[in-house]
């Protein structure tokens, strides 16, 4: 497939997950020079474009950086691990989301569902084994 414009030689048209790898390939040098903010730009234009766990999550750890951002980290994490159930990172981060926030019961289940499919998970047990003794 061939989109030609005004001027220009024949190119050839990108697919979605093409498009949204050099999207994503221009966040990582935004983010690389510091442009936090057109780098989000780009990892959300990827998201929409080809979601990927990975991608969802680094979203995710940016927007948690920011106070008025939590929402979006909290879709977007959801999102990761609906994508992937066994996204650890992902996992990790929602878990943590919720144990700032005084949600051990929500924190718990996030670490539990690392252990259902990663019992040796050495983060993921040594949160849980925190939850226990702070009761």
């Amino acid at each position: 497939m061939e989109s030609s414009s005004p001027g220009s030689s024949s190119t050839p048209l990108l697919t979605s997950a093409e498009l949204a790898q050099k999207h994503l390939e221009f966040a990582q040098k935004m983010l690389e020079k510091g442009d936090v903010r057109r780098a989000v730009k780009y990892f959300e234009q990827a998201a929409e474009l080809s979601p990927s766990e990975e991608t969802l999550y680094t979203l995710a750890q940016i927007e948690l950086e920011r106070t008025d951002q939590h929402n979006k980290a909290l879709e977007h994490l959801k999102q990761a691990v609906a994508l992937n159930q066994q996204h650890t990172p992902s996992w990790l981060l929602l878990a943590n989301y919720w144990g700032v926030r005084g949600q051990e019961e929500k924190q718990r289940r996030c670490l539990e569902k690392i252990l259902a499919y990663d019992p040796k998970n050495r983060d993921a047990r040594d949160a849980v084994e925190l939850l226990i003794t702070r009761k």
